[in-house]
């Protein structure tokens, strides 16, 4: 077997357990945008919206195997990522954090009541949608809204990690965020 084999077969083995990578996920989050300095978060915001995304740690799967005892452990690069193609308004840093506050704020609540986190799947990909909407809307009366999904991310090397990406979805997919003024009563 060769290297690329080794590293690869043992994937197969690990489940990842989307309450508790959400939480920590959520717990990220809030660290990044909201505790941590405003520069900082700036910053961190600047590299999402370049494409670049954010190296946020590393998340140890361990399996043990029933049969023979051996522990194995899988080490995922954790990265956020952003697309904000959906964002309706000017999007800067008040605005992104509102959004974020407001994602984390429902999954959280979501968790604490140890209620439905609304995952959609998609096999083919291995993407897991959070499907918690957090609505926000903001002084010009747009609404915009982000979900959070779990996805695996092929890196350049060919090595796994583990991504946390924040969408903005078009808020016409929610009846109750649809601008109902027809056009020619603006």
């Amino acid at each position: 077997m060769t290297e690329e084999q080794k590293a690869a077969a043992p994937a197969r083995n690990f489940q990842l357990n989307l309450v508790q990578v959400s939480d920590l996920a959520c717990r990220i989050l809030y660290q990044t945008f909201v505790v941590q300095a405003k520069d900082k978060a700036k910053m961190a915001l600047k590299d999402l919206k370049s494409g670049k995304g954010l190296n946020v740690g590393v998340l140890t799967l361990t399996v043990t195997h029933k049969d023979t005892g051996v522990e194995e452990k899988l080490d995922l690069p954790l990265k956020i990522k952003l697309d904000y193609s959906e964002f309706r308004g000017p999007f800067n840093f008040p605005s992104f954090e509102a959004s974020v506050r407001a994602t984390i704020s429902l999954i959280g609540q979501t968790l604490d009541a140890k209620g439905d986190l609304n995952i959609l799947t998609d096999e083919n990909t291995g993407s897991a949608l959070l499907h918690l909407p957090g609505a926000t809307q903001d002084q010009d009366g747009r609404y915009n809204v982000m979900v959070m999904a779990i996805e695996p991310i092929k890196e350049r090397d060919r090595k796994l990690a583990l991504g946390v990406k924040l969408m903005y979805l078009d808020p016409n997919q929610y009846e109750q965020l649809r601008d109902e003024t027809p056009a020619n009563e603006e």
